[in-house]
């Protein structure tokens, strides 16, 4: 696995769109850099450089003869969604909801689909290794691990936030998958223009508050995908008025195929239930976990009555039902 750090800058606060420049930065599996370079881009705005706050005076050591000769969001575009939905690599941002916002803004702007993809953040994982209670900026983190760089340059940015990561692994002994699974760290993810932040269940000893989570961010999703009027959309309307509810282990999983069977379902009509006494179809998910395995008793006992039907992923991505 190699891991991929990014930031992005705004050549005017007040306007999340206006992206002028993204950093990314390459690392192997130990951290050893592979390439790192700034994407700078034409923001085809008013340039402010003082955020969104009187004379705070932010230094993005912009060339402004340079950025205005460069190419605009959209011919950037392919290349920047390439790199971030690569399966190669683990995605890395520091305070990364404010630049997956920007993305999503700039996309908009130009009218190109959302970039799809998911990241974890730098700044909590420091911020729950170090035991800290309030989060830190970059250039804190970096004096405390004798790290030095250029703030608000992009690449220099995306440098420290895999640096963190690096310090974090070496100092934890343990890898980013350890580290994520100790503090319990759902990954953050965009999917239709919809963001979901990285955040730690630490505290929420209870399953059932996990489980809610995870259904109000289907639910969210599954809200903006009928907004953007997808629903039946391409496909059929074979599921018209059927309701599928999902295995517990893929409710909470985040993963690529959670939203692979949510589309497939609404985009066949059908829609999601959090209930199974609601639901007409069962997802079954892999090897079930002991939450699955409590539900699918349920679900066994209301299959023997002709009340619902048990299927897999693959029936739904082959719509085989």
């Amino acid at each position: 696995m190699k891991y991929l750090a990014f930031d992005i800058e705004a050549a005017n606060g007040y306007m999340l769109s206006s992206i002028c420049s993204i950093g990314v930065v390459i690392a192997d599996d130990k951290f050893n850099i592979l390439s790192r370079e700034n994407i700078w881009i034409n923001p085809r705005t008013r340039y402010n450089l003082n955020g969104t706050r009187s004379n705070v005076g932010i230094d993005l050591h912009l060339d402004r003869k340079l950025l205005n000769s460069s190419p605009d969001f959209r011919r950037v575009y392919s290349r920047i969604k390439r790199l971030l939905t690569d399966k190669q690599y683990t995605v890395v941002g520091h305070a990364v909801d404010s630049d997956v916002r920007m993305l999503n803004k700039a996309c908009e702007r130009y009218r190109l689909p959302s970039i799809n993809f998911r990241f974890i953040c730098s700044q909590l994982l420091y911020k729950l290794y170090k035991g800290d209670r309030e989060i830190k900026g970059l250039s804190k983190i970096a004096d405390e691990i004798g790290l030095t760089f250029q703030q608000h340059n992009s690449e220099e940015d995306a440098y420290a936030s895999m640096m963190t990561l690096k310090y974090l692994v070496e100092q934890s002994g343990m890898s980013v998958e350890q580290l994520m699974d100790k503090y319990r760290i759902r990954c953050g993810a965009n999917e239709n223009f919809v963001m979901t932040r990285p955040v730690s269940f630490i505290g929420q000893v209870s399953k059932k508050s996990v489980t809610q989570l995870a259904i109000a961010h289907i639910r969210e999703y599954v809200n903006a995908f009928v907004k953007e009027g997808n629903v039946g959309s391409n496909v059929s309307s074979a599921y018209k008025n059927k309701a599928f509810c999902l295995a517990r282990s893929l409710e909470q999983s985040q993963s690529q195929e959670l939203y692979d069977v949510l589309n497939a379902i609404l985009r066949r009509g059908g829609h999601y239930s959090a209930r199974v006494l609601k639901s007409n179809y069962y997802v079954k998910y892999g090897e079930p976990t002991l939450q699955d395995s409590m539900r699918e008793q349920r679900v066994r006992e209301l299959a023997e009555q002709g009340l619902i039907g048990i299927v897999t992923i693959e029936d739904i991505l082959e719509d085989r039902l």
